[in-house]
């Protein structure tokens, strides 16, 4: 008899154990400190992914100068320029070069297989060469800190890099005897 009233004072143990919940505040604090978290890592990962963005638009200008060079090693001049497109490609080297598409000239020598385009449509790289002895390329950055100490915040002057609006650029590359 007395084990039979030590199962029955356990079970009835159990069975308060079991009907027991989460209070209200533990569950506001659960929620809590999970919001704080996925806001630290929202934040994180948007960072991160302008970065990654800044970091591609100024390699793709490294290599777009790079086809620029070897099409001046070849011409002795650059690609001229119209309204912030690359003129030098296709029959005469008087088509203009896409955004996108390849950077051939009448000759049919390859020069970028890929000319770059901007990770964000809405924007596109600004070309100038006047009158072929020298280039500018510009690119808008999202983080308006990493553009450099030579350009203010604002960007470069009489530049777009915008198709919708006027967006002036933030960094840029140029030929060895002009800077952007």
């Amino acid at each position: 008899m007395k084990n039979n009233h030590r199962y029955y004072t356990y079970m009835k143990y159990l069975r308060k154990m079991d009907s027991r919940g989460f209070t209200l505040m533990e569950l506001l604090i659960v929620m809590v400190i999970l919001s704080i978290l996925v806001a630290i890592a929202t934040g994180s990962y948007a960072s991160s992914s302008r970065r990654g963005r800044d970091n591609r638009r100024k390699n793709d200008l490294r290599s777009l100068a790079t086809a620029l060079e070897a099409y001046y090693n070849y011409k002795g001049v650059y690609p001229t320029g119209s309204g912030g497109i690359m003129m030098g490609c296709g029959a005469l080297d008087a088509q203009a070069c896409s955004w996108g598409g390849v950077f051939r000239d009448q000759y049919n020598t390859l020069y970028m297989v890929l000319i770059p385009k901007d990770p964000i449509t809405s924007q596109t790289y600004y070309y100038v060469s006047p009158s072929g002895t020298n280039y500018k390329a510009y690119a808008k950055l999202e983080n308006t800190k990493d553009a450099g100490d030579w350009v203010d915040q604002n960007g470069y002057v009489n530049t777009n890099c915008s198709q919708s609006s006027m967006v002036e650029c933030t960094y840029g590359v140029a030929s060895g005897d002009t800077s952007p």
